[in-house]
């Protein structure tokens, strides 16, 4: 898991849908699936002369990249000691300015916002913030940000708000605004790495959260995407059918994190963090949704680790992305082994950059969701095959992870009778062309 170095001793209803076959949204493929990493990279490096007393001595990463008029700004994590207040090495919020989004100036007054000294819920490290600017907030509050703070054990991790005029002066929320679940749920462990939007009025949140407690739950020991919304950005209701992004099958089966989620038209993309190991070793993928609640995933990474030797050949994850100027750009965080040489500063956990250009405005994807209603259902289902005349296996699983019903289908629309299930939440799984995933919930019998 994302340790963020040295801080952790852990690695780190569907909505009802109006039913169609699917959605077409133009934008080109490439700006999803083909990144070229940045020949400077990594962008932004540690200062590793210890007589700096550097912030950022230990790690750079996790950072969140806007760009306000001409000026590409940037919050990140950074790992190191604040003398002479630091006993112990923590994690705070840096910040650094672009003109290109290459090369980067950091602030001199660094880090913009530290922990709490006063044994407050945040005292031992913030990091991996998200960052907007709300135009219809007050000047005072015009910046906002939500971060994971770190107090009471080893691993465990809250979701705190700040906010600033300017980006650089914060002003802290006395405490968090979303806390870890309870010892049944799937986000008992910690909470980092939150993605916040305004839409509308409403501010929305995709956050990863970490099962650490073993109780047979489907969940345990993994890293999974929730979603959360506030009308004031303090008070959060997380969503009933959480997570709503889990593990996959393949390359992402153990962790899935860190989502940065942006909203273009009437779509949802995320970009997230994900491995199959247990450990470090996370590179990124993409997944479109229409509510922000059902996803569907591509089915391999869209950014994978460097070559054996390279700065990134270990991990490339925990992205932050943009369009601009017929860009997608990129900002994600890479580090070179694991575990870092002890004692040693000879390793990479630094910031670079990768780039997918928009060629063609004729490009087109389609971009598919597993479709189920009624929902929820007493009786039966019906599941709209994406793929119309394709044949693709369906799966539905309950809320545990264990197959209910494995089932193949051709048909436009396939009946699912459910009368049998037991009342809960289920997922199915659709393996056609791209993975697809819905969740539906099963009432008890009238």
């Amino acid at each position: 898991m994302h340790t963020r170095f040295l801080l952790r001793t852990l690695t780190r209803n569907l909505s009802i849908l109006i039913f169609a076959f699917s959605l077409t949204v133009f934008h080109a493929v490439n700006a999803q699936t083909t990144w070229t990493k940045d020949a400077a990279n990594p962008v932004l490096r540690r200062d590793t002369v210890v007589a700096n007393l550097p912030n950022d001595l230990i790690a750079i990463s996790d950072c969140w990249v806007l760009k306000e008029n001409a000026v590409y700004k940037m919050w990140y994590t950074c790992g190191g000691i604040n003398y002479p207040a630091d006993t112990a090495l923590r994690a705070r919020i840096c910040y650094a300015t672009s003109a290109d989004g290459v090369m980067w100036s950091k602030y001199a007054g660094n880090p913009v916002m530290d922990v709490s000294y006063t044994g407050s819920w945040d005292s031992l490290g913030i990091e991996t913030a998200s960052v907007i600017i709300d135009s219809a907030a007050p000047p005072s509050e015009r910046y906002k940000m939500w971060y994971a703070g770190h107090y009471f054990n080893s691993y465990r991790y809250d979701i705190g708000y700040a906010y600033s005029a300017d980006g650089i002066t914060w002003i802290k929320h006395t405490s968090p605004v979303l806390s870890v679940g309870n010892s049944t749920e799937w986000d008992n462990g910690f909470l980092e790495g939150p993605s916040v939007i305004k839409d509308g009025n409403v501010y929305k949140m995709w956050y990863c959260g970490y099962d650490a407690i073993g109780d047979n739950s489907g969940t345990d020991g993994k890293a999974n995407i929730g979603y959360a919304t506030s009308t004031d950005g303090i008070n959060w209701i997380k969503d009933a059918s959480n997570p709503i992004f889990t593990t996959g099958t393949g390359w992402d089966s153990v962790y899935v994190q860190d989502p940065h989620v942006i909203k273009s038209g009437n779509v949802y993309r995320m970009w997230y963090g994900g491995n199959s190991v247990g450990s470090y070793g996370q590179e990124i993928g993409y997944a479109t949704s229409t509510d922000g609640i059902n996803w569907t995933r591509l089915p391999a990474q869209v950014l994978n680790v460097g070559a054996t030797g390279s700065w990134d050949a270990n991990t490339a994850s925990f992205p932050s992305v943009l369009y601009d100027n017929g860009n997608w750009m990129m900002w994600y965080t890479g580090k070179d082994i694991d575990p870092p040489p002890p004692g040693s500063l000879n390793y990479y956990w630094e910031l670079g950059f990768a780039i997918s250009p928009v060629t063609a405005i004729t490009e087109s994807e389609v971009e598919h969701a597993a479709l189920v209603y009624p929902n929820p259902a007493s009786q039966q289902i019906v599941i709209a095959n994406p793929w119309p005349l394709t044949r693709v296996e369906v799966t539905i699983s309950n809320a545990l992870g264990q197959i209910v019903e494995q089932i193949q289908v051709a048909d436009a629309t396939t009946e699912v009778n459910v009368s049998a299930y037991p009342p809960g939440i289920y997922q199915i799984t659709i393996n056609g062309p791209m993975v697809s995933t819905a969740r539906f919930v099963v009432a008890a019998q009238p």
